[in-house]
């Protein structure tokens, strides 16, 4: 069968760029602290008003709505460290193995899977300037991994490729997401002071369970 990209666009563009706009955020949050012109970006760029039907929008949209911004931002950049960076021992450590792997430590077996996801599908790991050799099952690559898949099926004409790109988005919600990042939301929860973070742990939460079970409705 074929098909034209103008027939996915028609059926699939709205939910497409859905989930492309809230992977994409989300890759924003978790890889970089908070900063004023972050900050800004996020409130002038992203549909923040549309996430208030889920758990944490709320939260989420009156942190960007804060009347002291400067007190909001250095918040959410303690949070940042004190979460996922460091120096002291993290309070919700970014990494998938440190969740699943048998002795709860980096280079489990997550991180090989995701590695070979990022393979298979032909994508390159973006590292930032400066950024240290990051372990492929952080959670901005497996985010990232995502964002890339589905921007690729927004352009993409031919059915099997298409359905390809899903089944690839199926494996990273259902093999990775789904079984670590529960436990890594209740953490952020648990120990952020920030609303941004706790509020966007409990998004990301409830979208991948949405996301699991509308995916097949975009499969021609």
């Amino acid at each position: 069968m074929t098909f034209t990209a103008d027939m996915i666009k028609d059926k699939n563009a709205p939910l497409l760029k859905a989930r492309k706009e809230f992977y994409q955020l989300q890759y924003i949050l978790f890889t970089q602290p908070m900063n004023k012109e972050l900050y800004l970006h996020i409130k002038e760029g992203f549909n923040i008003e549309g996430l208030m039907g889920i758990g944490g929008g709320e939260q989420f949209h009156h942190y960007f709505n804060s009347r002291d911004i400067e007190v909001a931002i250095e918040s959410a950049r303690e949070d940042y460290f004190r979460l996922f960076i460091g120096p002291d021992s993290l309070l919700a450590p970014p990494w998938e193995s440190v969740y699943r792997g048998k002795d709860k430590c980096l280079f489990d077996f997550p991180t090989f899977e995701v590695k070979e996801l990022f393979k298979t599908y032909d994508l390159s790991l973006e590292k930032k300037t400066n950024q240290h050799n990051e372990a492929e099952d952080h959670i901005g690559y497996e985010l990232l991994f995502m964002l890339q898949l589905i921007e690729r099926a927004e352009q993409e004409s031919n059915i099997t490729i298409y359905n390809h790109l899903l089944d690839g988005q199926k494996k990273m919600l259902n093999d990775h997401l789904a079984k670590w990042i529960p436990q890594f939301s209740k953490d952020i929860q648990s120990h952020a002071k920030s609303s941004l973070f706790s509020s966007s742990a409990q998004m990301m939460e409830e979208f991948i369970d949405f996301d699991i079970d509308v995916i097949d409705e975009l499969y021609f």
